[in-house]
């Protein structure tokens, strides 16, 4: 029997919770010839979001659909890259013509044409074209793209990596390309929200107010909580309602700690779940974790490690500069502990939302608590 609860990729509506309202803003914002900024904390299951409408317009016959991930890229080259492969995965499994032609449209490069040992996927590589090339290649793309008779939707996730390139112009590119298009239209998606909000809602920007925005948040408990309910129904198995909220919130109800720790308590459990069950794997996770989490005071130093604790043993901190908070751990100096708020938060292990500073990995903050 399989496990309902998937911790990554995506399977099918079925093992997908709720996000009707989101999918529904998303679907409209491209049908309707906009392009939307989709923000999210990390592993609030945004690419699982992405996938699940791209899943529902598959039936769509003038649809396409292209999603790619930028985070790994670090140049105007990698993205070029990235999109050539993108497209021609798309389009082997979808349309011959297509994929022939973009084959053609690429031999002007000279490419190196191979094939994945895995997968048995095609990809191309064009690795000796300059970035004037690489510049040239999206824009032909684009209005390639564009001038099919087909609705064209892409999703370029972690966007913000753009602006980490060593081309400080390609922001202003993009955008004065994009702009043009009539039948392409994108979902920007990203995690570093504050980069992105910069990108998109300051005046000196070029993506100044040129798209909808969606914050992602969490997935409601009642919603959350009937839906793990019936996956335990379904394949046979009984857990208390009750039980699911208390766990939902001891999980801060946060999409990727949630989907794990049920997908492992479905995976030890009997056909009953009791309180003795529960227990058993939290401990079995915390376990799990302990390596990785005992070795972590030796990536921060001993200030950046003791905030990084009282944080987690308080859950959530409003004031981590204040004298009460300092002086109840003995952190030290106010210069000191907001140097280390700084990089707890560039190194994504706390992040700041609701006016409150929390810890991203949930695993992580109750390690913490039971050490």
């Amino acid at each position: 029997m399989i496990n309902p609860f998937y911790i990554s990729g995506y399977k099918s509506p079925e093992y997908f919770c709720d996000r009707v309202k989101e999918t529904g803003q998303l679907k409209s914002a491209l049908t309707n010839g906009r392009n939307i900024v989709l923000l999210s904390s990390r592993r609030m299951g945004k690419t699982s979001l992405i996938k699940h409408l791209f899943y529902n317009l598959k039936s769509h016959k003038n649809v396409y659909t292209f999603y790619f991930d930028i985070m790994n890229t670090y140049s105007i080259n990698e993205f070029v890259n990235l999109l050539a492969n993108t497209l021609l995965g798309t389009f082997n499994s979808k349309s011959k013509r297509l994929f022939n032609n973009v084959i053609k449209f690429f031999t002007r490069f000279s490419p190196t044409l191979s094939f994945d040992s895995v997968s048995g996927e095609p990809t191309i590589s064009l690795n000796h074209i300059t970035e004037q090339q690489s510049e040239s290649s999206i824009v032909e793309i684009f209005n390639y793209l564009d001038k099919q008779n087909k609705s064209i939707y892409i999703a370029i996730d972690e966007f913000q990596q753009i602006t980490n390139y060593k081309n400080k112009g390609f922001e202003a590119f993009l955008r004065s390309h994009i702009q043009h298009l009539n039948n392409v239209h994108f979902i920007f998606s990203g995690s570093q929200q504050h980069i992105l909000i910069d990108m998109f809602h300051s005046y000196s920007r070029p993506f100044y107010q040129s798209s909808d925005f969606l914050k992602l948040e969490r997935i409601p408990k009642e919603q959350y909580a009937k839906f793990i309910v019936e996956k335990f129904k379904e394949t046979k198995k009984e857990i208390q309602l009750n039980a699911v909220y208390d766990l939902l919130d001891w999980l801060d109800t946060y999409t990727f700690y949630v989907q794990n720790f049920f997908n492992k308590l479905w995976y030890l459990s009997p056909k009953i779940i009791n309180a003795e069950i529960v227990e058993k794997t939290k401990q079995y996770i915390i376990k799990e974790h302990n390596f990785i989490y005992s070795n972590m005071h030796n990536l921060l130093t001993q200030t950046q490690f003791a905030l990084l604790k009282s944080i987690a043993l308080e859950k959530y901190v409003k004031q981590p500069t204040s004298k009460d908070f300092i002086n109840k751990y003995n952190l030290g100096t106010t210069s000191t502990i907001s140097s280390a708020i700084k990089t707890l938060v560039d190194k994504e292990l706390i992040y700041y939302e609701d006016n409150v500073y929390k810890l991203y990995d949930v695993f992580l903050q109750k390690w913490f608590e039971k050490n």
